[in-house]
């Protein structure tokens, strides 16, 4: 830990355009090269999310120029009103003087801005640091990714595991609630109820044997880097089952780690795909509230590599009990196959 120059001290602002650069070199003290979002590597890449507001990106600079840490919203798509907050770093040189939770704070004033409903985060489980930040702010865990990133992933000065893949401990922070129907099995009908409760989210939560109609429609997106994708379900159709299994079958030559799945939740029929879809091996990852401007998603997963779920380390009881739920989930799936 660096202590704090009077000439140098930190200033936490928005990000602007020309210090893409200074970002960069910023990811690359505290990542190396490893870090899991090769965006966060490619100035042009950034320059265009940042033009299109699909980040909203806060730092931390000293009055020399030099980013030293860095956190953002990021949106999945015009559809996504619930972003993602992450990609939150700071420089090993600078860490103990809070400068994330202070960033944390102007994002947090920054979704109030754009009148968002809330948003999710992942949050490393090797530690419990960055999970802390996010309960202080009264977020709530919702859901854990197992095996999620490579051990090759190193976070100066912290504790790293690169014996097995990393697991990601969501929690969903709610700003402002939209109140609706969502269909769910039976069986996890309680456990979202709890967490909605525990969240203050108003949820109907109905059970359907109906089975969708139509063409099942969806989008993919594979991230190499860490060996991992995700199927996007936008429409449950009648053909759910085989419209997966042909995409499973193209990505499964690619040899990734793991397969994420979203379902829309307020489609009738998300009940009776959630047990289509565990039928081929998908399991509970997490709830994802007001995802989309439809409504609410849940994300399953599908894991093709041996994790040590030793290594998973929670904040508090209420992560546990998250983790004990998901890793029973996957082996009941697992053993039913």
């Amino acid at each position: 830990m660096q202590a704090m120059n009077s000439e140098l001290f930190p200033e936490i602002a928005r990000l602007e355009i020309h210090q893409l650069p200074q970002l960069v070199d910023c990811v690359r003290r505290c990542y190396g090269e490893s870090y899991p979002n090769t965006l966060m590597y490619d100035v042009d890449q950034l320059k265009e999310m940042i033009e299109n507001k699909l980040m909203h990106s806060v730092i931390t600079k000293l009055s020399d120029g030099q980013i030293i840490g860095h956190c953002a919203l990021t949106f999945d798509g015009n559809h996504n009103i619930s972003p993602e907050a992450g990609k939150m770093m700071v420089d090993p040189d600078f860490r103990g003087h809070h400068f994330a939770e202070i960033m944390a704070k102007k994002r947090i004033d920054i979704a109030h801005e754009l009148a968002l409903p809330g948003f999710w985060t992942e949050c490393v489980t090797n530690h419990p640091y960055s999970q802390r930040e996010m309960i202080a702010f009264n977020a709530k865990e919702t859901g854990l990714f197992i095996g999620d990133t490579p051990g090759t992933i190193s976070m100066s000065g912290l504790e790293n595991h690169s014996d097995t893949r990393m697991s990601l401990l969501v929690f969903y922070l709610p700003l402002k609630d939209r109140p609706h129907t969502i269909f769910l099995p039976n069986q996890h009908a309680d456990h979202v109820k709890l967490l909605a409760n525990d969240l203050n989210l108003q949820r109907n939560i109905l059970s359907s044997k109906n089975i969708g109609s139509g063409k099942t429609t969806f989008h993919t997106v594979i991230n190499s880097s860490i060996q991992t994708a995700n199927i996007a379900i936008d429409r449950i159709g009648c053909d759910l089952v085989s419209a997966v299994n042909k995409e499973l079958r193209q990505l499964e030559e690619l040899n990734l780690a793991s397969i994420y799945l979203d379902i829309p939740i307020e489609q009738e029929s998300a009940a009776n795909a959630y047990l289509e879809l565990e039928a081929i091996g998908f399991f509970w990852g997490s709830w994802m509230p007001n995802f989309s401007t439809k409504g609410d998603s849940l994300r399953l997963q599908k894991i093709y590599q041996s994790v040590n779920l030793d290594t998973i380390v929670c904040a508090r009881t209420q992560g546990y009990d998250i983790k004990k739920y998901v890793i029973s989930e996957w082996g009941r799936v697992e053993q039913a196959k």
